[in-house]
């Protein structure tokens, strides 16, 4: 890596330099606006997003000499790898807390609230794409097309799921693993090449699942259970063995031609938590949780934000597009998810409760960051789409707060209030209380104020 001979000489031409000084203006206005933004009872998360849009061309990219002094073309891969890096561990946090064992436990409330928010999402989202298609670069693959809209359509914001549907007892977040595997199909067909390229990665994607679930996770619940049993299972090694798990499969996923945050993903699903009084996944995605949430996410959403050109959305059609959009997916989710939940809890919720799940459903955050930024990396998605997209995503996230109050909380009290204002704030005392009281664990983080 190369220095600078002399103190006087220009910081930029120092690549480590430049990047911890990006890292700082990015951290520190996320901070800001995310601490402005929460007194008006808005996520952190809508923070993270603008932070991104206002360091991109969009906003600050007017001034004269600012984009080519702290985001300069050259100084980008560094940033974009430590995003992508973040991304990785996120996408193993998030199959950390997905149990793919929840799916067996109540079914008859979780299979046709499922169908509801994926199935129907996903379609009108494929449905929507055919129009948005006249709209993307020329010789662009159609059904890679068709397939990002739809899964960027039907993904629901894992944190807001993860920590008030489960805490009600009404559905799982693992639901949306059919929308990873949908987005996966997808990212295959988007290699371009001859059909029968995009066929053997399909059958390698399998087979990487195969692998996945048949051999790798019964080997690593061995290891597990080896510790588990000798009341050490927090052993260094073991948490090693996780994580070689996780670059493993995010190497294989990359070279495979899926992107590396499927792998990390089901990475994430296979670590072990059948054993009773186990905790392992609590722990890893403890450990993981501060500095992806608060390191990591800022810089990948200031990556997207370089990537977002407000200035091409400056026609009447795609400003009419954009409130479609808005339109769209907000019926596509609060709609049929509201009429199923309403069914599937008659007897023990009222209608306010089940429109009050469609719209907390209809909720957008990192997931459809993470959908969109793969869309562009593989030349599916056009600047103009993306940052229709990216806005729209915005104006969603920001609706959730008012509408939430209107439709319940007004009447109903704080019951799932809280965690809408702190989408990305979680708790970390999610390991067991037992681990956490022992002396060497006075580390312990309480929940964020922020």
């Amino acid at each position: 890596m190369p220095h600078r001979k002399s103190i006087f000489e220009d910081p930029r031409e120092d690549p480590l330099a430049i990047f911890l000084l990006q890292v700082f203006a990015t951290l520190i206005l996320s901070k800001i606006l995310g601490k402005c933004l929460s007194f008006i009872h808005q996520p952190a998360v809508i923070g993270q997003i603008l932070t991104g849009i206002i360091l991109g061309p969009s906003v600050l990219g007017f001034i004269p000499g600012f984009s080519s002094f702290l985001f300069a073309p050259h100084t980008l891969n560094s940033l974009q790898l430590v995003a992508s890096l973040g991304l990785i561990f996120f996408m193993f946090y998030l199959g950390l807390k997905m149990d793919p064992n929840e799916i067996r436990q109540g079914w008859r409330r979780t299979l046709p609230i499922a169908s509801a928010s994926i199935i129907i999402p996903v379609s009108i989202g494929c449905a929507t794409s055919l129009w948005l298609y006249k709209m993307a670069e020329p010789n662009i693959n159609k059904p890679a097309f068709i397939l990002f809209i739809g899964s960027g359509v039907g993904f629901s914001a894992f944190p807001v799921l993860a920590s008030i549907l489960q805490a009600n007892n009404i559905i799982t977040t693992s639901l949306d693993i059919v929308v990873w595997v949908i987005l996966a199909i997808a990212t295959a067909l988007s290699k371009g090449g001859p059909s029968i390229e995009g066929l053997y990665t399909l059958l390698l994607t399998f087979a990487f699942l195969l692998i996945m679930f048949i051999v790798v996770r019964p080997l690593l619940s061995l290891v597990h259970r080896y510790y588990f049993r000798r009341n050490d299972e927090h052993n260094i090694y073991l948490i090693v063995c996780c994580i070689l798990v996780l670059l493993a499969a995010s190497f294989v996923s990359e070279v495979i031609n899926i992107h590396a945050f499927f792998g990390a993903f089901v990475a994430g699903l296979i670590i072990p938590r059948k054993m009773k009084g186990s905790n392992l996944h609590d722990f890893l995605s403890a450990q993981i949780e501060l500095l992806c949430i608060e390191f990591f996410l800022p810089l990948y959403f200031t990556n997207s934000g370089l990537k977002t050109h407000f200035a091409m959305l400056n026609t009447v059609q795609i400003w009419y597009t954009i409130l479609s959009l808005v339109a769209i997916i907000s019926i596509a989710k609060i709609i049929p998810v509201t009429l199923m939940t309403r069914i599937v809890t008659r007897k023990e919720r009222t209608w306010s409760y089940a429109l009050a799940v469609g719209i907390l459903m209809n909720t957008r955050g990192i997931v459809q960051l993470v959908v969109l930024n793969v869309g562009v990396e593989l030349g599916v998605l056009s600047p103009v789409i993306f940052s229709m997209f990216v806005l729209t995503a915005v104006f969603l996230i920001f609706l959730t707060s008012p509408l939430l109050y209107l439709v319940y909380l007004r009447k109903n009290g704080k019951e799932i209030a809280s965690t809408t204002t702190n989408v990305y704030n979680n708790p970390m005392e999610r390991v067991s209380h037992d681990y956490m009281r022992q002396p060497s664990r006075k580390w312990k983080i309480a929940r964020s104020a922020c």
